[in-house]
């Protein structure tokens, strides 16, 4: 956690404000299962009781069947050594057979049929997007996170990812955002902005992306399959080259001074800046 936190720290030109030497960073995992992330713990059912208990009948309805044709095998396998005495007795048992068969039949084929449209209309698209509240949150006041480790293992569940690595960028993102909302500028002043979160959740996804992107593919991967699940903005290619890294963060900690001033707006500023700049050094 400490290499990791020096390295974001670096990076975005920010730090974690200190007490005694030591880093404050408010950061917690826990096991309980918020109520943002009930329908994600439910899984990719609308209804999972009345569809357990439609394979409930289903399983009846098979068993009724085996049960009507198990002990009339011996009957047919005598029958097919040697011919019944009574044609009669023979063609009134195949007909009860038939008869009874075709019930049951039917009664199967609706059970299936019925479980069926219930399962097709269970999907990704029932729980996506989830409220990223399911899987942490953050308090801005007193700069804390809290993440819900429970919906993330169910999410890498879902998705098939691997719960460690989702996990650690997760954490990532978070650490990024808290940075951003509570860390001090280079210069010693602190500024704290919390009101404008898709803004933040969008700074913490450039860094967060930069900084996965030197690790493995399997952590990006996690990492933009857990965005694309809450809804978040991805950032542009543009946004992500290191060309404008510099000019990403002086926009950035230039935003968080101008508490009246949008992302919008500032990076309009430091792009004229930028572009006198270049005219003044003779730069085409």
């Amino acid at each position: 956690m400490s290499s990791l936190r020096l390295e974001i720290e670096q990076t975005m030109g920010l730090k974690f404000p200190e007490r005694n030497g030591a880093a404050i960073v408010k950061f917690e995992e826990s096991l309980e299962i918020p109520r943002a992330a009930e329908t994600l713990m439910r899984g990719l059912y609308r209804d999972p009781e009345s569809l357990r208990q439609g394979f409930k009948r289903l399983h009846q309805e098979t068993g009724s069947m085996i049960d009507l044709l198990m002990p009339r095998r011996s009957r047919l396998r005598e029958w097919s050594d040697s011919l019944p005495e009574r044609p009669r007795d023979a063609e009134a048992f195949l007909k009860e057979t038939t008869d009874q068969l075709m019930i049951r039949e039917q009664r199967l084929v609706q059970t299936q049929r019925e479980l069926m449209d219930q399962l097709q209309e269970s999907g990704l698209e029932d729980i996506f997007p989830i409220s990223l509240s399911a899987f942490g949150i953050c308090t801005y006041r007193d700069p804390c996170v809290k993440l819900f480790l429970k919906p993330l293992g169910r999410l890498a569940e879902i998705l098939q990812l691997n719960p460690e690595s989702l996990r650690q960028a997760v954490r990532l993102h978070f650490l990024c955002l808290l940075l951003i909302i509570a860390g001090v500028d280079l210069d010693g002043q602190v500024y704290t902005r919390g009101v404008d979160e898709e803004t933040i959740h969008w700074l913490s996804s450039i860094y967060a992306i930069r900084y996965l992107k030197r690790q493995s593919t399997e952590l990006i991967q996690c990492y933009l399959e857990w965005v694309k699940a809450w809804g978040g903005k991805i950032p542009n290619q543009s946004m992500l080259s290191d060309k404008v890294n510099e000019k990403t963060r002086a926009a950035m900690i230039f935003w968080r001074r101008q508490l009246n001033i949008s992302w919008a707006e500032c990076w309009h500023i430091i792009s004229q800046f930028e572009s006198e700049s270049s005219k003044d050094v003779g730069i085409d």
